[in-house]
């Protein structure tokens, strides 16, 4: 739901009272007359928009996208799709909202809404200026509407919200109807309107970005606020990702779905040895989060015991195709340190490998950086809720003295893109020296 959502228990059950089957197809019917239809084995949807033959053209996918969505949904949740056989949702695509509700389309529980909204069985989505955002629209409806049948009740805001729109992110195949769910776009011309990862950079870079103990949270109001949905997707893409936090949010999404703060508790109390970590990794994820952020690279792990610097550590091997690395090692704030690095290695492998040493090359920047440079991140354990903020990264060279702005432990990776770091071949050799308590 693109709006304030709250189905309290006795809401589910009182949709057991709700007239079914033939009874309400029948009133639908009578009620749909002047609409346009468009079927699929698991939709039924209805718009006003124009009958124009592009427009036709992304209405006839709609359904198509939704039935293809069905046994990915399936997949996830573990459930056989035969159970899903006779499932089936009706879908409100308006231009004039008004419309809909003159033709008793829109029951009156449904308040008002900007953008979309799932009530039982009926997803209504209101007409976007980009074929993608509609789609991305209903699929996330859909998504509503699929975890409230197969757990019949609502999570938390954020993991709700949050769910909807990481498999509302999408890429659609018009020529093979092929669908892939929960993507992260590799550029935002892919997702027009989408706007997600331009939020959550905004808010970062001003210092007005929520906590993730804030998101997590949020409450019935929340979303009213496109921020929210920009923050809920990226706490999800976290936590369904990162080593320390994937097998907790896993189990949570096999329990039994409650409106309130009991399965947010439970996360908690389930990661709470590491969460002063979690924290700080969180501050990395969303540091590094952009158009076509990968994980397959890694994300930024704090170690549980580094060891503090003492004279020089031992050479540590940083792999140029992978993301942030962790040293085992931390110094402390206002210590200065030598960091040196040797051995060469490939990256940007098209049109042909680019051999680098680790002051990069500067036929391409990254984030105001040469391509390949050899990069430095400090993660310091917050032992308190803080806002979320960009951790600390620093450019290196084959050589570079640097004094510790906090005390943390030391992480490198290369400069690049994670969307594009896989394929670099080569690794280097990192020593680190104190110079200065």
């Amino acid at each position: 739901m693109l709006f304030k959502r709250c189905f309290a228990f006795l809401v589910i059950c009182c949709c057991l009272l709700l007239p079914t089957g033939a009874i309400v197809a029948s009133a639908q019917e009578r009620r749909a007359e002047g609409f346009r239809r468009y079927e699929g084995k698991y939709i039924e949807l209805l718009t006003d928009l124009p009958d124009r033959a592009d427009v036709n053209v992304e209405l006839e996918q709609l359904p198509k996208a939704f039935d293809a969505a069905m046994p990915l949904w399936c997949k996830y949740f573990g459930v056989e799709l035969a159970e899903v056989e006779d499932w089936r949702a009706s879908a409100c695509i308006m231009l004039e909202k008004g419309r809909f509700r003159e033709a008793g389309l829109i029951p009156a529980g449904v308040p008002e809404f900007p953008y979309g909204f799932q009530y039982y069985d009926q997803l209504f989505v209101s007409e976007q200026p980009s074929a993608y955002y509609r789609r991305h629209l209903l699929i996330h409806e859909g998504t509503h509407w699929f975890m409230s049948h197969h757990f019949g009740a609502n999570a938390p805001p954020w993991i709700m919200e949050g769910m909807a729109e990481w498999f509302g992110t999408h890429r659609w195949n018009l020529e093979t109807q092929q669908l892939d769910l929960s993507i992260i776009p590799t550029d935002k011309t892919l997702v027009p309107y989408w706007g997600r990862v331009r939020k959550i950079r905004e808010q970062l870079e001003a210092g007005t970005a929520p906590s993730l103990e804030d998101i997590m949270q949020y409450d019935n109001t929340a979303h009213l606020s496109v921020d929210a949905y920009a923050w809920s997707w990226a706490a999800v893409v976290f936590m369904v990702n990162h080593p320390d936090t994937k097998e907790a949010f896993s189990e949570v999404l096999q329990q039994p779905m409650r409106p309130d703060m009991t399965q947010t508790r439970w996360l908690f109390e389930k990661l709470k040895a590491r969460w002063s970590s979690i924290r700080e990794q969180w501050n990395a994820f969303t540091s590094d989060l952009d158009y076509g952020w990968s994980p397959q690279g890694g994300m930024l792990t704090i170690s549980n015991n580094p060891t503090k610097l003492v004279g020089s550590s031992t050479p540590i091997t940083i792999h140029s195709d992978r993301s942030w690395q962790a040293s085992n090692v931390y110094a402390a704030a206002g210590n200065k340190i030598r960091i040196r690095a040797t051995g060469s290695y490939e990256v940007a492998q098209l049109p042909k490998p680019w051999i680098c040493f680790a002051d990069g090359v500067t036929l391409e920047y990254y984030r105001g950086q040469p391509l390949g440079r050899l990069m430095l991140a400090i993660s310091t354990p917050r032992n308190k809720p803080v806002a979320t903020q960009q951790i600390t990264i620093m450019p290196l060279a084959t050589e570079a003295v640097v004094e510790m702005p906090q005390t943390g432990e030391l992480h490198f990776r290369v400069n690049e893109a994670s969307l594009e770091i896989g394929d670099n071949q080569g690794q280097l050799t990192v020593q680190i020296e104190l110079l200065e308590k």
